[in-house]
């Protein structure tokens, strides 16, 4: 089975060329997706969703790779939709096939280019290299995606793309683990020296970390500074820090951002209400001790929003 996947997958990606950041996504401007797609970001599920639906069973590529999305993140899933049934949720969230239906991305794919490799990113033996094919596309997050997803799987080939000048931003701890199976912990130990002093990945390297300097502009915490200068604007340093711990760990924020760069851009996605909503749930579903009201201003907004589901 593997072998027919991997096959499948290399006839996709010849079939086209790569995806580009100028690359259009068919139906992004079709008027029905983009309304919906701003009533989706309002927070207002009920009503984007079920729309989206019909425009991806339509054959509205955006759609069908919006949902694809939603259906693989779960961050992305708010309580409207937590709240549906399975066979609701496959209804909305899937195409027609199979007991559980199949995703939209791979009906996107045949029209596509970047849909081709978001495909080749849930196979079970994507590599390293997949990250720079997603940021050539524009698609920061889901490079970094990759390359986490890569590194979980023990993939490695990390060295072999470190001094590709699109490989990305804050995701050196990476290499890291490359060197050091190498035998080269020198070389580690010089290119954190590197990392301002505020940088979460000084630990990975056994150095020290000012956690009084992050964020500070740090490269990946775009998503927690517009969290919390919306809910805590008097604090947003503190509540910014106490976000990276409730997260549980660097790697989850590094998956943090618009689902699709092509289809939301980032700072619209981040300054939406779905997007404060997709880092407070991301923190939800880490497994940490849920957050009573009283301890922060974050604490409190996370017990509000646990509410909610």
């Amino acid at each position: 089975m593997r072998f027919v996947i991997s096959v499948f997958l290399a006839a996709l990606l010849l079939a086209a060329p790569p995806a580009r950041a100028a690359d259009p996504v068919p139906g992004q401007d079709d008027a029905g997706f983009v309304s919906a797609v701003e009533t989706w970001l309002e927070g207002d599920e009920a009503a984007a969703l079920p729309v989206l639906a019909d425009l991806a069973a339509e054959g509205n590529t955006a759609a069908q790779m919006l949902l694809a999305l939603v259906d693989k993140m779960p961050e992305l899933q708010g309580p409207w939709l937590s709240d549906r049934s399975r066979d609701e949720r496959v209804a909305l969230l899937r195409a027609p096939g199979g007991m559980s239906g199949k995703s939209w991305m791979r009906a996107a794919a045949a029209e596509a280019p970047l849909a081709r490799l978001w495909v080749q990113l849930w196979s079970p033996d994507a590599p390293a290299s997949l990250a720079l094919g997603f940021a050539r596309a524009g698609e920061a997050r889901a490079a970094r995606e990759a390359l986490v997803f890569a590194a979980a799987r023990q993939a490695g080939g990390f060295d072999a793309i470190a001094d590709d000048p699109d490989y990305p931003a804050g995701m050196r701890y990476l290499v890291w683990k490359d060197w050091r199976a190498a035998g080269q912990g020198d070389r580690v130990a010089d290119d954190a020296a590197r990392l301002s002093p505020g940088d979460p990945q000084r630990v990975v390297a056994g150095l020290d970390w000012d956690a009084g300097a992050w964020p500070d502009g740090h490269v990946l915490a775009a998503p927690l500074e517009a969290l919390c200068a919306g809910i805590c604007p008097d604090a947003a340093a503190d509540c910014a820090r106490a976000g990276l711990a409730r997260l549980g760990g660097y790697e989850v924020l590094a998956q943090l951002g618009t689902p699709a760069a092509a289809l939301i851009p980032r700072a619209r996605f981040l300054d939406s209400a779905k997007g404060r909503e997709t880092v407070l749930r991301r923190m939800l579903l880490s497994g940490r001790e849920r957050p009573a009201p009283g301890e922060s201003c974050l604490d409190g907004r996370l017990a509000a929003e646990a509410a909610r589901y």
